[in-house]
């Protein structure tokens, strides 16, 4: 019992596993195309045995249907709703491109996409609308649903560590660590010390999921920035993450990113 305990510490690696949802993947309603190969490996990284992994960790990005970043929370002077993938800026709530579709919602929209341009994060994406709570589009990949369950299966007594973000439909949340504008009345939307301490207790933070381009991208750029230890501890798993169509710049800016913070880079197969 003592030397098994002993080899428990040395491999206390967490596999955090980012929003791998059903409308990310191939047939959802934000799908990447990719995303089905992704999942294929992580479902094999699940698999194995003995499992490299102690805990296992699993973020759902989970919103309403009236959220900030979706085209019904806003229209144009005709009343219309806008596009899928349309970016609106702070000027153009200031001039009244766009507005709220409800009144009471207009102090806060210029608030946020003001605080969104200072802070210099990505502009207001207006995305289709994806992982609302309840929906089939909500529920993780079936790929890595069953790599899930064979983990569960050879490693009994365990349970997933399940992270839900991007409930307040007022701020976006890619990150799983905080929003992007935090609601002052919404503890969850500020950054979580207490899942940061979590991660810290851990030797290895191996990191796979959707998408390169935003909340893989996000959640570890705020987990580098307040991590304690070395960050050759925090490795992304490049073979099992892949970016939103159309914004290959910001994943690609983001791996560089990390390589020069010192975070580990290397592929399924290599764990």
């Amino acid at each position: 019992f003592f030397f098994s305990g002993i080899l428990d510490r040395r491999r206390m690696s967490a596999f955090i596993i980012i929003d791998p949802q059903c409308d990310f993947h191939p047939g959802g309603s934000l799908a990447i195309p990719s995303a089905g190969e992704d999942a294929s490996r992580i479902k094999d990284l699940l698999s194995k045995t003995p499992s490299p992994f102690a805990e296992v960790y699993v973020t759902l990005d989970s919103h309403h249907k009236y959220d900030v970043a979706h085209p019904g929370y806003w229209v144009d002077a005709s009343g219309k709703n806008p596009s899928p993938f349309t970016l609106i800026q702070y000027e153009d709530v200031v001039d009244g491109k766009w507005a709220p579709a409800k009144e009471e919602n207009k102090e806060w929209a210029l608030t946020y996409t003001k605080a969104l341009k200072e802070q210099g994060s990505f502009t207001l994406c207006v995305w289709p609308e994806h992982c609302l709570i309840g929906s089939p589009g909500h529920n993780v990949d079936s790929t890595v649903q069953a790599g899930l369950t064979a983990w569960l299966l050879n490693n009994p007594g365990k349970e997933i560590k399940w992270v839900l973000k991007g409930q307040n439909t007022k701020t976006e949340m890619y990150s799983c660590m905080k929003a992007e504008v935090p609601v002052e009345d919404d503890d969850a939307t500020k950054f979580n010390a207490s899942l940061m301490a979590e991660f810290e207790a851990y030797d290895k933070l191996y990191v796979a999921g959707q998408a390169k381009s935003h909340c893989v991208n996000f959640t570890v750029r705020d987990i580098s920035a307040n991590y304690k230890k070395d960050q050759a501890s925090i490795v992304l798993l490049e073979d099992c993450m892949s970016n939103v169509p159309g914004f290959e710049e910001a994943g690609e800016k983001f791996i560089e990113d990390m390589k020069k913070a010192g975070c580990g880079m290397i592929n399924a197969g290599d764990v």
